[in-house]
């Protein structure tokens, strides 16, 4: 089903806009559920309950540019909504420098394919403008399953800990669909020198896995970078650093006991992260200050 949302304030402009629609996409699908909205507030409205495959959007309702003035919002809250712009008494060039302004970001960084955008007469022959907005849709959906399983394997890579696999997995889904919220946050998180208290508010929170793999990650980093600082050289498998450093005679029996503990806490982490607890981010913290403190 193609899900359209007409939003004009005349009546008739609306049922000969659906007549249009209907001939444009004959050959293409019979199965089109319009929706109407007489005003821009009623359209916002529907917006929050459907899901749209294309908006038809008039500019001046009761007032001149209302329905421009509105676009803003609209494309910032429904990035992916395809939408066409259709008046009797606008200035092509005008309304698309203001649009231009508000998705110069997406035009610029060559994501305007996330949607489809055009601004019409109500005198055009609006075929081609709606079958490319047909087109993209099936795109998107298309789109969408992928997501759908590029987020599953993200997952199944987070359960195994294999961090720099999800956040490879998160940048595809990017390149899908740019500024997905999602898979943006999460990159920027795995990214970033995230601190094991910053991680157990994400378990706080409820995201267990997330904050576990987390501490795990960070863990880890550290317990390299400490075996680094004491042997002068890296080792890259953390399996292998304690026998490092037990081999070159640098560390204490009390370091090595708060290395085992911090890399045992670190394993079920990254191998059971179902099984941290918030006690296991306060021995950590503890440990890790207390294994600084010892340099």
């Amino acid at each position: 089903m193609f899900n359209i949302l007409i939003a004009d304030n005349e009546y008739e402009d609306r049922e000969l806009l659906k007549l249009e629609i209907k001939r444009a996409l004959k050959t293409e699908t019979t199965d089109i559920r319009f929706s109407e909205a007489s005003s821009v507030r009623q359209a916002l409205q529907l917006l929050t309950t459907q899901i749209f495959d294309l908006m038809t959007l008039d500019i001046e309702f009761d007032r001149l540019n209302e329905g421009i003035d509105a676009l803003p919002e609209i494309f910032e809250n429904y990035p992916t909504l395809n939408i066409i712009i259709v008046s009797g008494k606008l200035d092509k060039s005008e309304v698309l420098e203001r649009v231009f302004r508000f998705t110069k970001d997406n035009v610029l960084k060559g994501k305007r394919w996330s949607r489809h955008f055009d601004v019409l007469d109500k005198k055009d022959d609006k075929t081609e403008a709606l079958l490319r907005a047909y087109s993209f849709a099936l795109k998107q959906n298309e789109g969408a399953d992928k997501i759908k399983d590029l987020f599953l394997l993200a997952e199944s890579y987070l359960e195994k800990g294999m961090i720099e696999k999800c956040q490879e997995i998160y940048r595809k889904i990017q390149d899908i669909a740019p500024g997905e919220k999602e898979s943006r946050e999460n990159i920027q998180i795995f990214k970033s020198a995230i601190s094991p208290q910053q991680a157990r508010e994400y378990f706080i929170k409820g995201d267990v896995v997330v904050g576990s793999l987390l501490l795990g990650h960070y863990l880890e980093n550290q317990l390299k970078s400490f075996t680094m600082r004491i042997l002068g050289r890296s080792v890259p498998v953390l399996s292998d650093c304690l026998k490092e450093l037990e081999r070159s005679g640098l560390i204490s029996k009390y370091r090595k006991g708060l290395f085992q503990r911090l890399y045992q806490i670190r394993n079920m982490a990254i191998h059971q992260p179902g099984a941290i607890t918030e006690k296991d981010f306060d021995e950590a913290i503890k440990n890790l200050d207390q294994l600084e403190d010892q340099l």
